[in-house]
């Protein structure tokens, strides 16, 4: 299983024996040379009033998706931390040994069984694979293998073909077209912003419909003439 050492931090810390949360990951550390995580450093009790325990890597019994398990609360302890903070390495240069610059490192891939790193971030999404014996964690540079700039590449490339299958030109184009499509539709319906609405009442009567008059009042029938007396 693959670790990368920045999903690690902020992960909390429990016990099997005892069923305790400890606290959080507050640090985590490597020794440069035999580039391999020695440990973390725990954060217990509160973030103000709390204080830092370190755990060896050998403590760690099982690292899940939400939580660290270590077998007891006795393997975190007060001692010092060995080796260099791994939060002091991101963000120096990452270099070729052949002098090109590749970027900044920005995460480190370990082996969760070994804790020795396997692969490095540059630069974001990018990633290129260690040479553990030509790989060089300094004080100012990090120098890699010659021919990890090609690796850096094909690994560039790799997720902009990635990008591409899922969203392809033609993908893009029906749904731009789509889009306009249904902007246009819209269009037709909302009145422009100098056109008074028309309340319910105001509104035309359906198409198809005349306007009907209203009609008039039929006049009382005339009462009939009195019939007039004879001369």
């Amino acid at each position: 299983m693959q670790l990368w050492l920045k999903d690690i931090k902020g992960m909390w810390v429990a016990t099997l024996q005892e069923g305790r949360m400890l606290g959080t990951v507050s640090s985590l550390y490597m020794e440069p040379q035999s580039k391999r995580v020695s440990g973390l450093l725990v954060r217990t009790g509160t973030p103000l009033a709390g204080e830092d325990r370190w755990v060896a890597v050998a403590g760690i019994q099982k690292i899940g998706e939400d939580l660290i398990f270590l077998e007891s609360a006795s393997q975190a302890n007060a001692q010092a931390p060995v080796g260099k903070r791994v939060a002091d390495l991101l963000g120096k240069t990452v270099c070729t040994h052949e002098g090109k610059a590749l970027g900044p490192l920005t995460d480190i891939e370990v082996d969760s069984t070994s804790w020795v790193v396997s692969e490095l971030t540059v630069g974001g999404l990018q990633s290129v694979p260690v040479d553990l014996e030509q790989t060089v964690f300094g004080d100012d540079l990090i120098l890699l293998q010659p021919g990890a700039e090609a690796e850096l590449a094909a690994s560039a490339k790799k997720r902009e073909g990635l990008l591409d299958t899922v969203l392809g030109d033609p993908l893009v184009q029906q749904a731009s077209d789509t889009l306009k499509r249904w902007l246009r539709g819209s269009e037709a319906q909302i009145p422009s912003s100098g056109e008074p609405r028309q309340s319910p009442a105001q509104a035309p009567e359906a198409q198809g419909d005349t306007p009907r008059e209203p009609e008039q009042a039929e006049e009382p029938p005339a009462a009939p003439e009195e019939p007039k007396d004879p001369l």
